[in-house]
């Protein structure tokens, strides 16, 4: 239930002086914002991260990091998938639609202007009481403008700004995401062909041993037992090769995904074994402060946009609770025939303002504040809990750059001594010092170092992926889907 007070003249008459006391009365008032001040994350920082690499300096993150692996065809990956992939172009739909949404909130501050233009028949008594009908002509202009009394289509205006902001980081979010997607699966795809050589070249090897023990057996100087321990070892290492093609086949598809082509489009680009890109050539040469990455990280600036935005929400609804004055006339021509809509006579004008105050509602304003409240509140909860995040995987992805650099190593020098033990074993065999089981054990020891290091050697590559990911480094101002967006 509310109370609604007309001011408009019914008469043409000019603007009287309550109408532009009540203008002047809204051009004091307009603006006065009841929003709550947007809050800062509250979270403490410390002045570098706690896993800092050797070496690494307090610098900004390289741009566009991928190309540091100098791998054109990880490059034209990149590429495309920042071009063509779904994610990227429902993100820049969505800031489009934010930026449609921001120019509305502007406009509203503005006044509306709308022709109108009318006909016809009215029959109606005239002064001496005999029944007429007559044509009824129109054409004017109506002009309304609604005063912002305490701030309502400002803090409007405002929280579609902040959605703006929220879509601009979000497409950025999605830009970084999948660029790293793409370089981490490309890794996977290269680390898994090194994993299938590796499988198969041992699969070679111990079927020539196995050709070796069963001539042995019939030669009588070797047992079933060696041959059947020799044929055990071939079929389980021909198991993992099915396991490792199928696991290729699901990176082809997802990166065909990745940009935007389907599943099978990239099976012939990618089914080239090439080695994977070497880490000696990317360098992790900055990696900022804390404080840098709070500001730099998309997911946590979009976090802080839709925070403010719903601070100034809290504006909006507040605002509900006073007056509101809009101010507008009417100014045309009224004529009973067409021709005489230009005559000056027939002009008219109608100016007056109306003021609207919702007096009794049985708390249902305080209801939709309360509610505002309450999301305010949730989404500054949700703007910390992304800040905490963020640091969080930021220092997960460092501590894991670390320790897998050192695993790689690691799994480097226990490959290079299984080789030299396996050598060794043959050869002994080959003079009768050692029986055929100690060449069994060396080539199974053999075949899981190089398991171990083609997958630590991936994760080392997908965990330097991860920091960049982690720090929203490597990316450039000047990227395809950008465009997109104009």
């Amino acid at each position: 239930m509310s109370a609604r007070h007309d001011l408009t003249p019914t008469a043409l008459r000019a603007p009287s002086a309550l109408a532009f006391a009540a203008a002047l009365t809204v051009a004091l008032l307009a603006g006065c914002s009841t929003a709550p001040t947007a809050k800062k994350s509250e979270v403490p920082l410390s002045t570098q991260f706690a896993n800092v690499p050797d070496g690494a300096l307090a610098d900004e993150p390289v741009a566009r990091f991928w190309q540091g692996f100098q791998d054109p065809q990880l490059d034209a990956l990149v590429q495309r998938a920042l071009t063509a992939n779904t994610d990227l172009r429902l993100a820049v739909v969505n800031l489009r639609e934010a930026r449609a949404l921001s120019r509305f909130a502007d406009a509203q501050l503005l006044p509306s202007v709308n022709l109108n233009a009318g006909a016809g028949r009215v029959r109606a008594q005239d002064a001496q009481g005999v029944p007429q009908s007559n044509n009824a002509f129109s054409v004017g202009f109506d002009v309304a403008w609604e005063a912002d009394l305490f701030g309502r289509l400002s803090d409007e205006r405002r929280a579609a700004a902040a959605d703006l902001l929220a879509g601009e980081a979000g497409l950025r979010a999605a830009q970084v995401s999948v660029a790293a997607e793409v370089a981490r699966n490309y890794f996977e795809l290269r680390g898994l062909q090194e994993q299938l050589r590796v499988a198969r070249l041992s699969l070679e090897t111990q079927q020539g041993a196995l050709k070796l023990a069963l001539g042995r057996q019939e030669a009588g100087r070797g047992t079933g037992f060696d041959s059947e321990r020799a044929r055990a070892l071939v079929q389980s290492t021909a198991a993992t090769v099915p396991a490792i093609e199928m696991a290729l086949a699901r990176t082809r598809y997802r990166l065909s995904v990745l940009t935007g082509q389907p599943p099978t489009a990239l099976d012939g680009e990618l089914s080239e074994v090439k080695p994977l890109p070497g880490l000696k050539t990317v360098s992790l040469g900055g990696i900022g402060t804390p404080e840098n990455l709070l500001r730099r990280r998309p997911d946590v600036r979009a976090a802080e946009a839709q925070a403010a935005a719903a601070a100034a929400r809290v504006g909006v609804a507040r605002s509900a609770m006073f007056p509101r004055i809009t101010l507008g006339g009417t100014i045309g021509q009224n004529a009973t025939r067409i021709g005489d809509l230009g005559d000056g006579v027939g002009y008219a004008y109608n100016l007056g303002a109306q003021l609207v105050w919702n007096l009794l509602d049985f708390g249902r304003i305080r209801a939709q504040i309360a509610a505002a409240d309450a999301r305010n509140e949730g989404a500054f909860i949700s703007y910390e809990r992304t800040v905490l995040a963020a640091l969080e995987e930021t220092e997960g992805a460092l501590v894991t750059y670390n320790r897998s650099q050192e695993q790689a190593q690691a799994l480097f020098e226990a490959a290079v001594s299984a080789e030299r033990a396996a050598q060794i074993a043959r050869e002994r065999f080959k003079v009768g010092i050692s029986d055929f089981l100690a060449v069994l054990d060396a080539e199974r020891e053999l075949l899981g170092a190089r398991n171990q290091l083609a997958q630590s050697q991936t994760a080392a590559a997908t965990s330097l992926v991860g920091v960049y990911k982690a720090m929203a480094g490597g990316w450039g101002e000047d990227a395809p889907a950008q465009s997109a967006m104009r």
